[in-house]
């Protein structure tokens, strides 16, 4: 049996729209890029991307570092998510929705072949609202989730897949009640949705947001094998994540890195 290894990393951008705002009002800060490319990742996954900002210092760095980008953006606000993959890996984009953001890309070469799923669960708000809006908003989410497990269980295709990105499930709990919007959306029921596609969430230690919540995940079929896994905060020089988040286009969640052993 062939043994091969895959480095990914996984970061939130925190490109948004505010209102009266538009794409061109926002700038990827190229050092962002630098900081990412540290890792040296052979696959580099960003959720909350953003096209038409001020990115391009971002980009040609990025693309200087012999990186190609794979991009799934809606049509209304262009924003979306995207991977960059290293030369010498063929990618090929195999199928994209724009709800909730979610990429397909199948990554190749003479010794690895991953189908390589990002997503981002989509959320109405994140602050406090009427408890009848915030049960409408987890069930909302779960719909969207609903829709990414139907795109797994109709491929055709099933072998070496990596799910990855920001599901925005709420707080890990051993028990949700009435009280809680969560029960409607939860960290068990996508770890019973995967189970039943044979799919595993990888146990990573703490947390990616804010101390408390624990919403990115890098889920991996049977013959993928998650050698490490680890949240990290790069950025947290820029300040704490909360303060972060009401800045635009500063990471505001902490990365995901991991070491894939892929078997063939």
């Amino acid at each position: 049996m062939n043994q091969s290894y895959l480095r990914i990393l996984e970061s939130s951008l925190n490109l948004r729209i505010e209102k009266g705002y538009t794409n061109k009002d926002y700038h990827l800060d190229s050092s962002v890029a630098y900081i990412q490319l540290k890792y040296e990742p052979d696959v580099l996954v960003n959720v909350e991307d953003m096209e038409e900002c001020n990115r391009a210092e971002y980009d040609d760095i990025l693309c200087a570092a012999s990186y190609k980008r794979i991009v799934a953006t809606d049509d209304r606000q262009k924003r979306g998510v995207s991977c960059w993959v290293k030369n010498g890996y063929h990618v090929k984009k195999i199928f994209s929705m724009a709800y909730p953001h979610f990429l397909h890309v199948l990554i190749s070469n003479d010794d690895i072949r991953i189908n390589l799923l990002i997503v981002r669960i989509l959320i109405k708000s994140s602050s406090w609202s009427p408890k009848e809006d915030i049960d409408a908003d987890f069930k909302n989410r779960y719909r969207q989730w609903q829709r990414v497990m139907q795109y797994v269980d109709n491929l055709k295709d099933k072998s070496n897949i990596v799910i990855i990105g920001d599901l925005n499930h709420g707080v890990i709990s051993e028990k949700y009640t009435s009280e809680h919007a969560r029960r409607f959306y939860n960290y068990q029921m996508i770890c019973d949705d995967l189970k039943r596609q044979n799919i595993r969430i990888a146990p990573i230690e703490g947390y990616s947001k804010d101390g408390f919540l624990k919403i990115d995940h890098i889920a991996t079929s049977s013959n993928v094998k998650v050698l490490e896994a680890k949240y990290e905060d790069p950025f947290d020089y820029l300040g704490t994540q909360k303060e972060r988040s009401k800045r635009i286009g500063i990471p505001d969640h902490s990365v995901i890195f991991s070491i894939l052993n892929i078997c063939s």
